[in-house]
C-alpha cells in the first residue's frame, strides 16, 4: 500500500508563474486572508510530492517482473519550472516502465491554450511509453466545437506529433518480461459528469467497449472520474486510476472540502483503495484550473510499484 516519508517522497519540483487571476484578486482586498493563502499556497502548491504505492498482483510472476507506473492527472496546463524541465527530472528519477496520464492535461475554456499540456506529453513521450485517457476537459473540447472552435482538432494534431498514446474508449497493450499488460482508457459520457446530481453508471458502459479483463493480463483502467467505484469494481481491472476531485480542495484525511459536482465533504478524494485483490488509486492531481488553491492537500506525482 502507501509507502510515505523518505526521502524518495520528498522530492518535488516547483511550478513557475505567479498566482494570478480573480481568486488572487479577491483575496488582496484582505491582508489577512493574503497572508493565509499564501503561506497555503507555498506549502501545497509549491512543489510536486511523490506518492507511492506497493500493490500486490499474482499476474506479475516470478520474481523480477516487477512493474513501475508513474501515474499523471490533473495536470491543466500546470509547467514546473523552464520548459516544465522539473517535471521531467521527477519522473526521470522514478524510472518507469510507462507513464499514464489520466486525463486534464489542459484547460477546457475558450481562449486558453493547448501547448503546455501538450509540451509536457511530448517530453514525456519522448522518454517514456506514455498512455494517455482523456478527462472531462479534453472531453468538452470534442462535444462543444461550437464553444471552443477547433480546439479539439488542434488536440488531435498535437498529440498525433508525439509518441504517446492517446486513447479514448480504446485498449492498448505492451509486454515486460514476457507476461501482458492491458491498459484501457475510458471515455465517460457527459450525463455521467453531470452536476449536483448522480446517475448510476451501468457496467455495460465499460463492458461493451473493451469486453471483460483477462486472467492472463495485468489490467489497468483509466477512468477519470472516481465517483463511480462500484461499477470500476463490477467490471474487474486489477487497477483502476482516477483524478477529477483535485484532492477536494481542502484535505481532511481522504475527504475533501467540495468535489467538480459540487458535493460538499466528498469522501476517497485520494488514495489507495483494495478490495478482493483489486485496486484503486485516486491522484489529488499535479495541478488545478478554476479554484487556485490548496489546503492540507498537496500536489502530487503518483508512483506504483507493481510486484
Amino acid at each position: 500500500m502507501e509507502r510515505s516519508g523518505g526521502p524518495p517522497g520528498e522530492r518535488g519540483a516547483g511550478p513557475s508563474g505567479q498566482l494570478s487571476g480573480c481568486g488572487a484578486e479577491k483575496l488582496s482586498e484582505n491582508p489577512g486572508l493574503v497572508c493565509i493563502f499564501d503561506l497555503q499556497y507555498n506549502q501545497n502548491m509549491g512543489k510536486l510530492k511523490v506518492r507511492r504505492y506497493d500493490l500486490k498482483s499474482r499476474k506479475c510472476g516470478p520474481q523480477g517482473n516487477n512493474l513501475r507506473f508513474v501515474f499523471i492527472s490533473d495536470l491543466h496546463n500546470g509547467v514546473y519550472g523552464p520548459d516544465n524541465r522539473g517535471l521531467m527530472e521527477l519522473v526521470r528519477s522514478q524510472e518507469p516502465d510507462a507513464v499514464l496520464i489520466g486525463g486534464d492535461q489542459i484547460v477546457a475554456k475558450p481562449g486558453y491554450p493547448l501547448e503546455p499540456g501538450l509540451m509536457s506529453v511530448k517530453m514525456l513521450a519522448e522518454e517514456f511509453p506514455v498512455y494517455y485517457a482523456c478527462g472531462n476537459h479534453e472531453y468538452r473540447l470534442k462535444l462543444y466545437p461550437e464553444v471552443y472552435g477547433d480546439a479539439y482538432d488542434r488536440l488531435r494534431e498535437g498529440l498525433a506529433k508525439t509518441k504517446a498514446v492517446y486513447l479514448e474508449n480504446q485498449t492498448a497493450s505492451f509486454r515486460k518480461n514476457g507476461f501482458r499488460v492491458l491498459i484501457y482508457g475510458f471515455e465517460m459520457k457527459k450525463e455521467y459528469y453531470e452536476r449536483f446530481s448522480r446517475r448510476e453508471l451501468p457496467v455495460t458502459e465499460l463492458t461493451d467497449v473493451f469486453g471483460t479483463p483477462p486472467e492472463d493480463a495485468l489490467s489497468v483502467l483509466l477512468a477519470h472520474h472516481p465517483g463511480y467505484a462500484d461499477t470500476y469494481e463490477r467490471f474487474g481491472a486489477d487497477i483502476t486510476l482516477s483524478g477529477h476531485y483535485h484532492g477536494g480542495v481542502v484535505g481532511f484525511g481522504t475527504r475533501g472540502l467540495v468535489s467538480p459536482d459540487f458535493r460538499l465533504f466528498p469522501k476517497n478524494c485520494h488514495g489507495c483503495f483494495e478490495k478482493n485483490g483489486t485496486y484503486r488509486i485516486i491522484s489529488a492531481g499535479c495541478g488545478e484550473h478554476t479554484v487556485p488553491f490548496r489546503i492540507h492537500n498537496p500536489r502530487e506525482l503518483v508512483v506504483l510499484d507493481v510486484t
